[in-house]
């Protein structure tokens, strides 16, 4: 069952799930919204309300699946929103956890671990880039272009989520020796922000976009 619809307030939605920020700043939207209906909102904004409503619910609940994927959802709309996710992975996200994590190494001291943690996180943002990378060059002009026959999905993905994980897991049990409570708590929040937005997205690539391009395929 969604979480929302047509009628909820977007500013509620906002408040009660602040991670919704950067997905309805993707979808087009600002903060500012007023009081507004996410249908009125939507409106004001030129946006498609169903699509709007399908991204957020599905970001939200691992369960939701829209009952209308096909009508809802197109291969542009969906592009277009993916390619604005990777753009805040690499501008955003990933030169925030970058800056967090150098501050916490160099006012740490050498009595700690956070070295081998650190190595672990650039392995793991390489594969991330590398798979953001695919999607820029690759997938998505060929999804746009009308080419969606001869391009396979990067499955790189799923090892960047699982190893989001481990690295959330190394520091909560595995991190040793003297560092800066403040830095540490900084860079443990960017990494979790950033596992929950490649999880939830998967989904969206997983359960929209997989079965927009195989639809084209068959047609």
């Amino acid at each position: 069952m969604a979480l929302y619809n047509r009628d909820s307030k977007l500013s509620e939605a906002i408040m009660a799930h602040p991670n919704l920020i950067p997905v309805v700043n993707r979808l087009g939207i600002r903060l500012g919204v007023g009081d507004g209906t996410i249908c009125s909102v939507c409106d004001c904004c030129n946006i498609d309300a169903d699509f709007f409503l399908s991204v957020i619910n599905t970001f939200l609940d691992e369960e939701y699946f829209p009952s209308d994927a096909a009508g809802t959802f197109s291969l542009e709309k969906t592009v277009d929103y993916l390619q604005k996710t990777n753009n805040y992975y690499l501008k955003v996200q990933l030169p925030n956890i970058d800056r967090h994590f150098g501050s916490l190494v160099e006012r740490s001291g050498s009595d700690n671990n956070l070295h081998l943690l650190r190595k672990f996180y650039q392995d793991m943002r390489s594969q991330l880039t590398e798979c953001l990378s695919y999607d820029e060059d690759i997938l998505f002009p060929a999804l746009t272009g009308g080419s969606a026959d001869s391009v396979e999905f990067n499955s790189g993905y799923s090892e960047v989520e699982e190893k989001l994980h481990d690295l959330l897991f190394f520091f909560v049990e595995h991190l040793k020796g003297e560092y800066d409570l403040n830095l540490c708590t900084a860079v443990v929040t960017a990494v979790f922000s950033l596992e929950k937005d490649v999880c939830q997205n998967n989904r969206i690539r997983n359960r929209i976009l997989r079965p927009l391009v195989e639809s084209l395929r068959q047609s």
